[in-house]
């Protein structure tokens, strides 16, 4: 029909030809050719995206991820639980290392926000309440610590003479908390200010911990045991003994 629009029209097809020798003649391919190879993948991920059937297979698949993270999280808890329901029905002094391990618990995570000093400028506040939770924490540690136990360990065990004489000191100088009326006001007082701090993080976590110590340590000193009630919660009926009020200490 007109040998120049042939003409044109074979030109056009020969500079769309691919090269299938290898480089070994013609120009190597340009940027253009990778950016036009990673425009065909985005636009290759972008409709496999929009595929319903990728879409039920990506929704399926997070829902068995989350129900079985679930059931983990549920496992977890109820292990917990029973852990402390286990020690808590021992009384006093299954209490008594419950606190100890929250007094340990709030002295780690008061040291390691102490070790940040550049927290001391951009959070004054909050870098001196870590100080005190720290020197909170070495009080729990000293009030629970068994010094029997301690004084049994090989390393720390060397220890236990400073340990004995500070919790002397303690003892002798705070005696509201030789009961458990007066360490169970003085746990509840530490854990409103470390779960004052944020939500659900470290602190969170040890308010909520020296809060429940507390509670705990309330209800025995009223000759209520908190295992009776966590076993009713369960569903389970228990009688539990009364307790002292000053249960444990010197």
């Amino acid at each position: 029909e007109h040998p120049g629009a042939a003409a044109q029209a074979g030109a056009s097809l020969a500079a769309m030809s691919i090269n299938l020798s290898g480089g070994a003649q013609g120009s190597a391919p340009g940027p253009g050719a990778a950016a036009g190879g990673s425009g065909f993948g985005a636009n290759f991920a972008q409709a496999a995206m929009n595929d319903p059937t990728v879409q039920a297979h990506m929704k399926e698949a997070a829902y068995t991820q989350a129900q079985q993270g679930y059931e983990v999280a549920k496992q977890g808890a109820a292990v917990a639980v029973s852990e402390l329901h286990k020690y808590v029905q021992e009384g006093p002094a299954g209490i008594s290392i419950l606190c100890f391990l929250g007094g340990m618990a709030t002295t780690i995570v008061g040291f390691i926000q102490l070790i940040n000093i550049s927290g001391a400028i951009t959070s004054p506040f909050s870098y001196v309440l870590n100080a005190y939770l720290c020197l909170f924490g070495i009080v729990t540690f000293l009030l629970e610590a068994d010094m029997d136990s301690f004084k049994n360990m090989k390393v720390l065990g060397r220890l236990a003479p400073w340990v004995e004489q500070y919790q002397m000191e303690v003892f002798n100088r705070a005696k509201v908390l030789t009961e458990l009326r007066g360490r169970g006001f003085y746990y509840i007082f530490v854990g409103s200010l470390a779960i004052t701090q944020c939500m659900f993080c470290l602190d969170f976590l040890i308010g909520v911990w020296n809060l429940l110590m507390g509670v705990f340590c309330l209800m025995m000193s009223f000759g209520i045991n908190p295992a009776e009630h966590m076993k009713a919660q369960a569903g389970a009926a228990d009688q539990g003994i009364p307790l002292h009020n000053n249960g444990y200490g010197p």
